[in-house]
């Protein structure tokens, strides 16, 4: 009876536990109806028809223990409740490591999104958000979720999405996509790649992955106008060296003269385009562009020039026309002056100036040299007081007296940069 309450009690048991169980009911009801038979037998002594059930009785008995031996080998096999609770502390402690491997994972894929500006989305067959994950700004994850790209997505882009997910449906297949759409008033670019889902061989759904490529393609755009602006600056720059290589060869009495000249003001022209380049083109720091080009053209000046004045940057064109201006100035006074001097015999100086109706710099050059003479009409003077300004906006004139020559520039402030 008590083997029974516990079969019936215990539904979970395994078919062969079940088994042995109701071979063990069995089997201990028979010896006990043997038994009952010998004390009967005490009572009624030589009763054929108890001796025949207690012989049957017993034959059961030894049979069903017999079956239940043959099963003891299965039952030995089932795990014990030890073997049980141990057995479920390694599951437990795997399902933990394997938890925190995951954990880890969606960690280090989060931030790969974060860090790389990669979207990703899961859509079912009609197309319905079932997953999203890394919006790009200033998208939300929650109004998309169980809704359909005609629902969240702006007409401009719907069309291209729609056509790229079925084709990914019909062809099975990866299907890449570019797609444009308007995020806080600004246009923003998107690389978008579209494949199918598979779960057990079927087709459950689709993947997207939408890479930000706005600034990829605002890179694109601003070397496209570099190049332009490039080949703009090009023939700016060879209708230049055209222009002085024509006009030093007029005022060049022999070949040798004309490649010392020539190749002088090409210098200038390239230490002024070698600044612009540390500038980002932005502008050129005066003094620096005076520095540069009078050790370019007279190594050896030493304490014969002085430069005095606030910090000013010319525009880029500006400075390319003051470089050979200056670049003609200081090769002149070379010829003249005597770099070996103790006392200065170059000053130039430089400072704001406000009147008739001009705004800007004023430049003054004195080269102290009583012996000065009033050089013959060639580009560098034609350079200086013609071609000049019209780049500086500004007057320019050179005057010769008693005490050496006086040169005087006027910059335009429309010329003029205020340094970092």
């Amino acid at each position: 009876m008590a083997v029974l309450v516990y079969l019936r009690r215990r539904a979970s048991l395994l078919e062969d536990a079940r088994s042995v169980a109701w071979f063990a009911i069995a089997g201990l009801a028979a010896f006990g109806l043997s038994r009952f038979l010998d004390a009967f037998m005490i009572y009624a002594p030589g009763s054929a028809l108890m001796e025949s059930l207690e012989i049957v009785s017993v034959g059961v008995a030894l049979t069903l223990s017999l079956a239940f031996w043959g099963l003891i080998p299965g039952l030995i096999a089932l795990p014990s409740p030890g073997d049980l609770m141990a057995e479920n502390a390694r599951l437990e402690k795997a399902v933990a490591e394997r938890t925190r491997d995951l954990d880890e994972a969606n960690q280090r894929f989060v931030h790969a999104l974060k860090t790389t500006r990669v979207s990703m989305a899961q859509q079912d067959l009609e197309l319905r958000y079932q997953w999203v994950h890394n919006l790009p700004s200033p998208l939300d994850t929650r109004p998309i979720l169980g809704r359909l790209p005609s629902e969240v997505l702006p007409a401009e882009a719907l069309k291209t999405v729609l056509d790229a997910s079925r084709r990914a449906l019909e062809q099975k297949t990866l299907v890449q996509n570019e797609l444009a759409v308007t995020l806080d008033g600004g246009a923003r670019y998107f690389d978008q790649s579209i494949e199918p889902l598979w779960r057990d061989g079927e087709i459950v759904g689709l993947l997207t992955t939408a890479i930000d490529a706005t600034e990829h393609r605002r890179r694109q755009d601003e070397l496209t106008f570099l190049l332009s602006e490039l080949t703009h600056r090009t023939k700016n720059l060879l209708a230049v060296i055209q222009g002085i290589a024509r006009q030093s060869s007029r005022s060049a009495t022999d070949v040798q003269s004309f490649v010392q000249k020539f190749n002088g003001r090409i210098r200038a022209l390239a230490l002024t385009h070698e600044l612009l380049v540390e500038t980002r083109w932005r502008g050129v720091d005066l003094r620096q562009l005076l520095t540069a080009v009078w050790k370019a053209v007279w190594p050896a000046a030493g304490q014969a020039v002085v430069l005095r004045g606030p910090p000013y940057v010319l525009s880029p064109e500006c400075a390319q026309n003051v470089a050979l201006a200056v670049h003609e100035m200081a090769a002149n006074a070379a010829s003249h002056l005597d770099g070996s001097r103790a006392a200065p015999t170059v000053f130039i100086s430089w400072a704001p100036v406000s009147e008739d109706g001009f705004a800007g710099v004023e430049l003054i050059w004195r080269e102290k040299s009583p012996t000065r003479s009033a050089p013959e009409p060639d580009f560098g003077l034609t350079l200086v007081e013609d071609l000049l300004p019209r780049a500086t906006e500004g007057p320019s004139r050179i005057v010769y007296d008693q005490t050496g020559l006086l040169w005087t520039l006027r910059i335009d402030d429309k010329q003029l940069r205020l340094p970092n």
